[in-house]
C-alpha cells in the first residue's frame, strides 16, 4: 500500500467520533513511529527509544485486542514486549530484568548493582 493512502485512511479514521479499533491503533503507531525519522530532536537517543514504544505499543494492542486475539498467546506477546523494550533501553544503559521474587520487571542501569 502507499504510505499516503494509508496515512490518508488513518487519518479519515483518526478523525471519526467512534472508538478506534486494534487495526487503527496499530496503524497509527506504525505512522508516527516512521515520522519520528524526520523529526529533528535534541537528543540523538530519543527517537529510536520513542519509536520502538510505539511498535511495542502497537503490537500489544493488535495481539491483544482484535476479536480472534486469545488470553493464550498473552506470554508470548509480553515476552517479545519486554525483548524489544529491553533492547531499546540498552542503547541507553538499562536494562529490563525480572524481580528475585519471579514478580514484574523493573529497569536497572547498567552502572549499578543489584546484588
Amino acid at each position: 500500500m502507499d504510505p499516503t493512502d494509508l496515512r490518508a485512511g488513518l487519518a479519515e479514521r483518526l478523525a471519526g467520533s467512534e472508538s478506534i479499533d486494534p487495526q487503527t491503533f496499530n496503524a497509527a503507531c506504525f505512522m508516527l513511529s516512521r515520522a519520528l525519522d524526520g523529526l529533528a530532536l535534541t537528543v540523538p537517543e530519543a527517537a529510536p527509544l520513542a519509536k520502538r514504544l510505539l511498535r511495542v505499543a502497537g503490537r500489544v494492542v493488535i495481539d491483544t485486542g482484535v476479536p480472534t486475539s486469545s488470553a493464550d498467546t498473552w506470554p508470548n506477546t509480553e515476552a517479545m514486549s519486554l525483548q524489544w523494550i529491553d533492547e531499546a533501553l540498552q542503547a541507553l544503559g538499562y536494562q529490563v530484568r525480572p524481580l528475585p521474587h519471579g514478580g514484574r520487571p523493573e529497569l536497572k542501569r547498567e552502572d549499578e548493582d543489584w546484588s
